[in-house]
């Protein structure tokens, strides 16, 4: 497994997600591995929610790109 070194966090915010992690009985390494994998998680999803709304938008669609690309070479 990688390890990350993170320098110059806030002396204060370091406190607060001791605090944070204390109450959830965890490390602040596993707090942080928590917010991570979170973080990772959240953007996949918006991007499978993009991607899906995409495929509805075009679902069915019948252009036919292949004028237009002969075009575009031509040119």
């Amino acid at each position: 497994m990688a390890q990350v070194l993170v320098r110059d966090l806030d002396d204060r915010i370091v406190s607060r997600l001791k605090v944070l992690a204390k109450a959830q009985n965890i490390s602040l390494e596993q707090k942080f591995r928590d917010m991570a994998a979170r973080e990772v998680q959240e953007v996949e999803d918006r991007f499978e929610r993009v991607a899906a709304r995409i495929r509805e938008q075009t679902r069915g669609s019948q252009l036919d790109s292949t004028a237009l690309i002969r075009e575009d070479r031509d040119r």
